[in-house]
């Protein structure tokens, strides 16, 4: 009953928006910042930024894909989730290798 419930509400409210236009609005872009408040760069362009807990810990890592090269870096948390301050990078290994993707 709870499912049908629900797909009942997501039915309704579907019909009452279709035709709608939804305009996202954005807040202004800032830079990823080290604790110090420094700007973190690479020496690549065209940097892929993935956020997430990639270590287990609950807090919220970066990793970075870097387009040129394919390596992939990891950039753990040591603040808090609402208030993150990336550690220095390391590179990624895999079985004693670094990762590099490649593109093409």
């Amino acid at each position: 009953m709870k499912l049908f419930n629900l797909a009942l509400a997501v039915l309704l409210l579907t019909a009452a928006t279709a035709g709608a236009v939804i305009v996202p609005t954005f807040e202004p872009s800032q830079f990823i910042t080290w604790g110090s408040g420094q700007v973190i760069q690479t020496e690549h362009n065209g940097v892929i930024p993935n956020v997430g807990d990639w270590n287990g810990d609950g807090l919220k890592d970066m990793l970075i894909g870097t387009y040129q090269s394919g390596a992939l870096y990891f950039y753990p948390n040591s603040g808090t989730n609402a208030n993150p301050v990336f550690a220095t990078r390391s590179q990624v290994y895999a079985d004693g290798s670094p990762i590099a993707m490649t593109y093409g």
